[in-house]
């Protein structure tokens, strides 16, 4: 198996905030003095926590508002019966199920089912992505129904086996290859942090192994499934998502 990549380090400009240490203590992020034009940084500018890689021009700079803006846009405009609400079992149920999403990334997804009422635990183990988001969803009305919790996916499921399992888990593995201009931002960051795509097939069967009722894969569209058994497909615009029923559970 190849050694995974080492990813660069990413530093918190120190901000004052004392919210600002604490998480990153919690997420592992080493605080620093002042920008660093060669290095990857995190740093508050106008209220908002901004990831930017070293200047150049291919510089990349991601920040995540859920007040304004085409994340905010697509957060308000959710349905129950959209594409994803539709694969996680919403638009049938009264009470909301709990989620876990363990390739969170930016947590888009994961905001998207928490405004849609559900109450959903996001890992992400690039500890920028989840310092970003974090800071994007404790400061909004996401925060009471979503959490971000930094860490490896595999041991975290594994240790989910005898503990109070999710009704949901969510897979987001990296894509193959970009969509969108938005989502190809996303992913050009997420790849320079994170490495190339793995192996996903040993996080679908601990998800397999955890869920209560089923696991939803985001797949591209014409990309083969992680695995063998999907109950059902729902279709999407730009993505499709692949169902496992567990045994027993409605559909």
């Amino acid at each position: 198996m190849p050694t995974r990549r080492e990813p660069p380090e990413v530093t918190l400009v120190a901000t004052g905030r004392g919210s600002d240490l604490h998480n990153a203590a919690r997420f592992g992020i080493r605080v620093v003095e002042a920008r660093d034009p060669s290095a990857w940084q995190l740093w508050r500018s106008l209220g908002r926590m901004h990831l930017g890689s070293p200047t150049g021009k291919d510089a990349l700079l991601l920040d995540l508002d859920v007040g304004q803006g085409p994340l905010a846009r697509r957060l308000r405009s959710m349905r129950r019966d959209d594409p994803i609400g539709r694969a996680c079992g919403l638009a049938k149920r009264t009470e909301m199920p709990t989620v876990l999403d363990p390739t969170a990334g930016l947590c888009r997804d994961a905001m998207a089912l928490a405004t849609l009422g559900c109450h959903v635990v996001a890992i992400e183990r690039i500890a920028a992505l989840a310092f970003l988001a974090n800071d994007a969803i404790e400061s909004s009305w996401l925060a009471e129904r979503l959490r971000v919790v930094g860490g490896e996916s595999l041991p975290t499921l594994a240790g989910m086996a005898g503990d109070r399992p999710p009704d949901v888990v969510y897979l987001d593995p990296m894509f193959r290859t970009p969509g969108d201009a938005q989502v190809k931002k996303d992913m050009q960051v997420c790849r320079a942090l994170a490495g190339p795509p793995e192996d996903e097939a040993p996080l679908l069967r601990a998800a397999l192994a955890v869920a209560r009722e089923r696991v939803v894969v985001k797949r591209e569209v014409g990309g083969p499934a992680l695995g063998d058994g999907v109950s059902f497909v729902v279709p999407g615009e730009r993505v499709r998502f692949d169902v496992y029923l567990r045994p027993g559970a409605p559909r």
